[in-house]
C-alpha cells in the first residue's frame, strides 16, 4: 500500500482495534496530525485469521490488518521499524503497543533516534488545573486527571478512568477502564491496573505490578507482583526482566 507522508504525519505502534483502531475514528480530527501508518514491531509478518478471530467475540466487529494495511492506512511489521520510519521520513510516533514492557523499550528506542513522541488526549477529557502531562501519552474518552497530577511518557489510561489529585503515573503504565485512584497515588513504571480496581489515597503500586481487576488496594503494593480482591493481596512475585533498568 502507498504511503501518504505529510509535514504532519505520524506513525502509530499498534494495531488493536480497541486501542489504535478506536483512536484512528477521532485522532486526526482533535489533534490536526495526520496517521500516516500503523507498525507491528516483529521479525515475520502477521498471520491473523480475522474470521477465525471474531467467532471468538459476540461483536463480528473487530478488525485486523490484512494486506499490509490496517484501517484503510500502510501496516509496518519489522523490527527495524525505526530506520524504516526515518527513510520515510515520519519523526513523529504515538505509543500505543498493550504490553508495557515492549512499550517501554520502544519508548527508549524512540528518544534514541530523536524521534517525536504525540499524545492522544480524547476531547471529553476532564484535566484539572496544574497537571502536567508529558507527551506521549493517550487517555481515553470520559477519564478525569484530577489537580496537579503528573503522567509521564508511555502512559496508557483507559475510558472512565478517575486520577485523583497529586497522583503521580510513571513511565509506561497502564490504567484500564473504570479505575478509581484517590489523592497522592504513585504507579511506578510499567504498572498495570486492571478494570475497575480502586487505588486508597497515598498508596504506591510498585514498577511492573499488576492490580487484578475489581481489587481494592488499601497498603502498598511492592515491585514485580500480581496482586488481586478486596482487600488486595499479592498473589503471585515475578521475575526480573531486562526493563529493570532503574
Amino acid at each position: 500500500m502507498k504511503f501518504n507522508v505529510r509535514s504532519n504525519s505520524v506513525a502509530v505502534l499498534g494495531f488493536h482495534d480497541g486501542n489504535a483502531g478506536q483512536i484512528e475514528t477521532w485522532f486526526e480530527e482533535v489533534t490536526g496530525y495526520h496517521i500516516a501508518c500503523f507498525v507491528h514491531e516483529a521479525d515475520r509478518p502477521l498471520e491473523i485469521d480475522a474470521v477465525a478471530e471474531n467467532k471468538k467475540r459476540v461483536s463480528q466487529r473487530t478488525e485486523f490488518p490484512a494486506h499490509g494495511a490496517f484501517k484503510g492506512r500502510p501496516f509496518i511489521v519489522a523490527q527495524n521499524w525505526i530506520e524504516q520510519l526515518l527513510e520515510l521520513k515520519i519523526r513523529k510516533v504515538l505509543l500505543l503497543t498493550p504490553d508495557n514492557k515492549t512499550r517501554f523499550k520502544q519508548l527508549e528506542s524512540c528518544r534514541r533516534h530523536g524521534l517525536e513522541l504525540v499524545s492522544a488526549i480524547h476531547p471529553t477529557v476532564n484535566i484539572l488545573p496544574e497537571a502536567i502531562i508529558t507527551q506521549g501519552v493517550w487517555i481515553n474518552a470520559g477519564c478525569i486527571i484530577g489537580y496537579k497530577v503528573e503522567i509521564a511518557a508511555g502512559v496508557l489510561i483507559n475510558t472512565g478512568s478517575q486520577v485523583d489529585h497529586h497522583n503521580v503515573l510513571k513511565s509506561c503504565c497502564q490504567v484500564d477502564p473504570g479505575v478509581v485512584t484517590a489523592g497522592n497515588v504513585t504507579l511506578h513504571e510499567r504498572c498495570q491496573l486492571h478494570t475497575g480496581c480502586t487505588i486508597i489515597n497515598r498508596i504506591e503500586i510498585g514498577r511492573d505490578t499488576i492490580i487484578g481487576a475489581g481489587a481494592v488496594v488499601i497498603k502498598n503494593i511492592p515491585p514485580d507482583c500480581t496482586a488481586v480482591g478486596v482487600p488486595a493481596r499479592v498473589i503471585k512475585h515475578h521475575t526480573k526482566t531486562s526493563c529493570d533498568l532503574d
